[in-house]
């Protein structure tokens, strides 16, 4: 913005202009990682794209932000809900791996098979820390994540005749 727009404001308003930079300023440290701002609005669940592992930076909201309660990670997403608000910054490399990123991964995870008859939906209960994948299908309709099969932390749901065995890490 030019000084020539500024002017017509007034010195008193110049004076707020410049001092909310100089706040913004402060805010963000230009050594620190960069930040990613995440918010849930009216308790509803919001996904943000975010690479690496997250870790909670500042917290915006007066509602306490808990990892794996009402903020997490998968799949190249940072979620948020139930009123977290705040802002995260990735891990720096070599202080923890974000699993599921490793090729051979695949050899850990605990196994489980969670079956949909009847084309009714089933939960199947298990701690899901960081992500799940379909290992083998079982069934003759085809499992499509996010359509008749997906996850949360609590664990895998599957509908309308979706089978198959996963892995969970």
């Amino acid at each position: 913005m030019s000084l020539r727009l500024l002017l017509p404001l007034g010195g008193s308003a110049l004076a707020l202009l410049l001092a909310a930079t100089t706040v913004s300023a402060q805010d963000y440290d230009s050594e620190s990682s960069p930040r990613t701002t995440c918010e849930s609005h009216f308790n509803k669940t919001q996904q943000c794209p975010f690479e690496g592992r997250a870790r909670l930076a500042r917290q915006l909201s007066v509602t306490r932000c808990v990892e794996d309660d009402n903020w997490g990670q998968r799949r190249g997403m940072l979620w948020v809900t139930d009123g977290c608000r705040a802002e995260f910054v990735a891990e720096e490399r070599g202080r923890g791996r974000w699993p599921g990123r490793d090729r051979d991964r695949d050899r850990d995870g605990e196994r489980l098979v969670c079956e949909s008859y009847e084309n009714k939906e089933k939960q199947c209960r298990i701690r899901v820390r960081h992500d799940v994948r379909l290992v083998k299908q079982k069934s003759v309709t085809t499992c499509i994540e996010d359509r008749n099969w997906g996850w949360d932390r609590r664990g895998v749901w599957v509908s309308d005749g979706c089978r198959a065995e996963f892995r969970v890490y």
